[in-house]
């Protein structure tokens, strides 16, 4: 394939992502950008620490590194009992943040959903969307919530094995754009509560969820369809797979084919955690 193909394929595919994400954040009452110094940051993706509103020891810093040759470390085998309380700690804790200015304006807190005895599947995506006063307790919303169910029920994932959250825990209202700081003033509860939950596997769903955790620049087309390694904060290694949101799916069904392909990744890694 020559060089001027491959450019006009890579370019192709870049322009249908931009379209399908412009769709995606019009169905979201997202209508403009504002050109500030912290969006150009985030989407540059320059070299950042995450700050650490919550303190937490040193050694809990988040790093994320490419799989390479060797197979992640499986969790240690824990008590789930303390777990279910170290979530909900955390929830707690994030029900009474005053971090950034969100939560000036914000009628309802979903740090995450999750109940089961055991999780083994952490799901991470945006944010929620909520009209004034809302008091849902979807988690991506209603309709991305239902699609969702329905994702994990095609790869036999019971939902009581899911850990659904978003990188911001606050419902956003429409009319509010979240900015960088926003995201990195939760980051320590995400942090936390994948170290709590010690899943077998993480997703990331959408764009802005996989750039928070993996920090790269490409676009999720080129990013989704197999594995990386998040560090979690204990030091316990956890297979990554990006691939699309929900809401996205609802705008852009035609990617549905490319997420269905990114979820028999995921039934086959849990399938090989399983025996062993």
């Amino acid at each position: 394939m020559s060089k001027d193909v491959k450019r006009e394929e890579d370019i192709t595919e870049l322009l249908v992502d931009i379209r399908g994400v412009v769709a995606f954040h019009l169905a979201s009452s997202i209508t403009h950008y504002p050109a500030s110094d912290e969006l150009r940051s985030f989407f540059a993706l320059r070299s950042r620490q995450l700050p650490t509103p919550v303190p937490v020891p040193a050694a809990t810093d988040t790093t994320v590194r490419e799989k390479e040759h060797s197979r992640p470390e499986k969790p240690v085998p824990k008590t789930r009992t303390s777990d279910h309380v170290r979530l909900a700690e955390i929830a707690t804790e994030a029900g009474r943040c005053r971090s950034c200015t969100l939560s000036k304006n914000r009628s309802v807190v979903i740090a995450g959903k999750g109940d089961g005895d055991k999780i083994r599947l952490f799901i991470v995506g945006h944010w929620l969307s909520v009209s004034e006063n809302s008091s849902s307790q979807a988690v991506f919303g209603l309709e991305e919530d239902q699609m969702l169910a329905r994702m994990l029920a095609a790869i036999n994932l019971p939902m009581e094995e899911a850990f659904v959250s978003n990188v911001i825990k606050c419902g956003i209202r429409p009319d509010i754009q979240p900015q960088v700081e926003h995201i990195d003033a939760c980051a320590s509860f995400l942090q936390r509560q994948i170290s709590a939950a010690s899943p077998e596997l993480i997703c990331t769903m959408g764009m802005v969820a996989t750039r928070a955790m993996l920090r790269r620049s490409q676009p999720l087309s080129k990013l989704r369809g197999r594995f990386y390694t998040y560090k979690a904060a204990n030091g316990v290694e956890i297979p990554l797979l990006p691939t699309y949101h929900p809401g996205y799916l609802l705008q852009n069904p035609e990617m549905k084919n490319a997420t269905w392909q990114d979820l028999q990744l995921l039934q086959k890694r849990l399938l090989e955690e399983a025996e062993g």
